[in-house]
């Protein structure tokens, strides 16, 4: 390990409880989780059964009124089986950040291991009606609730549902205030080669009462252009996104090439000009039930075997692998303490989905407990037919 890493970490860890003593100028939040889960995966003969230990400090600097400083550090220990019998399992457990890379491993013995990451590190300065934020930080675009394609910069996965945050960017981004729910943005994240640099443009202005979003870019070595929404339609909310870039062949060939014996062509090889869109609704009722729809469409997406071209989905900036998604969601209060929540992502053209109840209970204050379960189905290489039925159970400290 780095010894500047060795550095942070002490700083970080030792001396947060003595500076928000005696400074109004610094703030500290965080959490530590603790998460079972269990897991049927298809290569494997047993189930894995996997500890998770997750702490986080998220920390604010307050040097003038205009001036903020921010860092954000997250630390897990992992035991259990996923260690020893997943291949290269570290790798997907860790984020890629490809300018400056602050993670490191504390230990990584028999089936235990230890990480320590520093996912925000930025400033963020205010002038009148300009706004400038320069390093690690959380660039998120889009008005859709689980997939936004005109992310470019950081987009989630619902199913990573133990990272809140979400991994930041390594970026250089300016906003320009024209309203007090109007403005101008530019963003820039450098990389090693062009197909690591991203540069996005947006404009968000507002029409009666919808909330308007115009974007234009580069990502992966690939012209962009994009438009989404926010409004409602009679109390229901009404989302919407389209992206439409240069073909995927013009971007960076796939690190996870498909064996020529499958026949099937890689996504990065697809001359196509990329059309995405994601339509999205959801609604409240007075007695707290909520219900919410959204569908993805990739133009490029694969029909069949979608599971394949997981890995260059991703790689690929893409959503999903598949030409379709549908997800459809219901939560209701059981009791002012009580949510249970069920959702489901289904894939029409291979007729694969994932279904995900959800219980979360408010135990005491600060202090949540989370029962949540994975349920797939489908043929082997449907996009979610490799997915194993999995179980966790995570308890939440907040602080």
């Amino acid at each position: 390990m780095k010894g500047w890493i060795h550095i942070i970490i002490i700083v970080v860890l030792g001396l947060p409880t003595v500076l928000t003593a005696q400074l109004k100028t610094y703030d500290v939040t965080g959490y530590v989780k603790y998460m079972y889960s269990s897991a049927d995966i298809a290569f494997s003969p047993e189930r894995m059964n996997d500890h998770l230990l997750h702490s986080r400090l998220n920390m604010r600097w307050f040097p003038t009124s205009n001036l903020t400083g921010a860092m954000e550090v997250r630390f897990r220990g992992l035991y259990g089986q996923s260690i020893e019998q997943v291949p290269d399992y570290k790798s997907f457990i860790t984020s890629d950040y490809p300018i400056l890379d602050m993670e490191a491993t504390v230990w990584d013995e028999n089936r235990t291991l230890g990480l320590v990451e520093i996912d925000r590190l930025h400033f963020d300065y205010l002038y009148n009606d300009w706004q400038i934020t320069a390093g690690r930080q959380r660039i998120a675009w889009g008005t859709a609730l689980v997939w936004n394609v005109i992310d470019v910069f950081n987009p989630k996965s619902i199913l990573n549902f133990d990272y809140e945050e979400n991994p930041g960017a390594d970026a250089l981004r300016v906003q320009y205030y024209t309203g007090p729910i109007t403005k101008v943005e530019v963003a820039y994240q450098p990389g090693d080669n062009r197909y690591e640099h991203t540069v996005g443009l947006l404009w968000n202005l507002n029409y009666r009462t919808y909330d308007i979003f115009l974007l234009g870019g580069w990502f992966n070595n690939r012209k962009i252009g994009g438009l989404a929404w926010a409004g409602d339609i009679y109390g229901a909310g009404f989302r919407g996104e389209v992206m439409i870039g240069d073909p995927l062949s013009k971007g960076k060939k796939t690190d996870y090439a498909i064996p020529p014996f499958l026949h099937f062509e890689n996504l990065t090889e697809d001359d196509r000009p990329v059309v995405s869109y994601v339509l999205s609704g959801d609604y409240t009722f007075s007695n707290s039930f909520y219900i919410h729809s959204e569908v993805l469409f990739n133009n490029v997406g694969k029909r069949k075997k979608a599971g394949l071209f997981q890995l260059q989905a991703t790689e690929a900036g893409l959503r999903s692998p598949a030409r379709w998604s549908l997800y459809q969601e219901f939560a209701y209060d059981l009791h002012p303490l009580i949510r249970g929540t069920v959702y489901t992502i289904y894939n029409p053209d291979d007729q694969s989905y994932i279904l995900v109840p959800n219980l979360t209970w408010s135990v005491i204050t600060n202090v949540d407990l989370l029962a949540l379960t994975f349920i797939p189905a489908g043929e082997r290489l449907s996009e979610f037919g490799s997915y194993g039925n999995s179980y966790f159970l995570r308890l939440k400290f907040s602080f």
